[in-house]
């Protein structure tokens, strides 16, 4: 977090994902603290942020998005998945998101998806703008929207049904097709999670995260959302439809080839005996 300024320490604090109901009031503590008396109150260690890359990339950046002054970093905590993300803040305010990948893959799915909404809506929720795209020393970029610097907060009840639906309907003209997908697959989000769905502010919830947008089984978001919000915070599973057991086996399949040695690996593994239940 930039200690800087009384902005960027707010941006800073406002970028972390929370989800349940204490770390979001911790978030929101932390947050009016930092704006009351300043970034001297946030606890750790004041250290330099070497970043990583060439210099070429930062200046590629900065000259695809108009300059910035200043960052808030978030680094991926799973060792087995590579690449960076910050906000660009411009005097201490959100100029961007931005995400270094060290291939196109992750970027190319994520600025597909993301296009295809118009003017960053649909009627159950809003998605970031694409706000530049590059690669520089051997690295890619993309800057998106990014969201208030304030904390943000899980939807409370959300409307599955409605979300699933705009997602399908914007994607499915703009995903390629892949050959493993069966003519009735549909497109997906890819990771519709409780951290991914959230409200900040007034207005539409925001879904952000669309780096693993594809083809997959009718229900794999919903069956998703549901089995991680029941491993990660406890929540019912609620009624799925009763074809919704092909989308737990596609779903299964690929968290059993995450890492074992990653943070959240117990997560994944009542994650998977979920699923395995469906």
């Amino acid at each position: 977090m930039p200690v800087s300024s009384r902005r960027g320490a707010l941006a800073g604090v406002s970028l972390l994902t929370k989800s349940k109901p204490v770390a979001v009031a911790a978030q929101w503590a932390m947050y009016g603290a930092v704006a009351v008396a300043g970034p001297r109150v946030l606890p750790g260690q004041r250290l330099s942020w070497d970043a990583p890359g060439d210099p070429e990339l930062w200046r590629d950046v900065a000259d695809g998005v108009g300059g910035f002054d200043g960052v808030a970093v978030y680094e991926r905590p799973q060792a087995s998945r590579e690449g960076v993300a910050a906000v660009l803040l411009r005097a201490g305010r959100p100029a961007g998101f931005l995400k270094v990948r060290p291939d196109a893959g992750e970027l190319d799915r994520e600025e597909r998806a993301l296009r295809a909404f118009a003017h960053g809506c649909s009627a159950a929720f809003r998605v970031p703008m694409v706000l530049g795209r590059g690669e520089a020393g051997g690295r890619h970029w993309m800057v998106i929207e990014a969201m208030p610097a304030r904390p943000a907060r899980p939807v409370r009840r959300p409307d599955l049904e409605g979300v699933v639906e705009a997602v399908q309907d914007a994607l499915a003209p703009a995903l390629p097709p892949v050959p493993e997908a069966t003519e009735h697959w549909r497109p997906m989000h890819g990771d519709l999670t409780a951290w991914n769905l959230r409200v900040c502010g007034r207005g539409l919830p925001w879904l952000i995260d669309w780096e693993d947008a594809a083809w997959a089984p009718p229900h794999a978001d919903l069956v998703y959302y549901r089995a991680t919000a029941s491993a990660a915070l406890g929540a019912p599973l609620g009624t799925l439809p009763p074809d919704a057991d092909e989308a737990a086996a596609f779903w299964a399949k690929r968290v059993e080839q995450r890492s074992g040695g990653d943070h959240d690996a117990a997560l994944n593994q009542r994650l998977l005996d979920i699923l395995r239940t469906l």
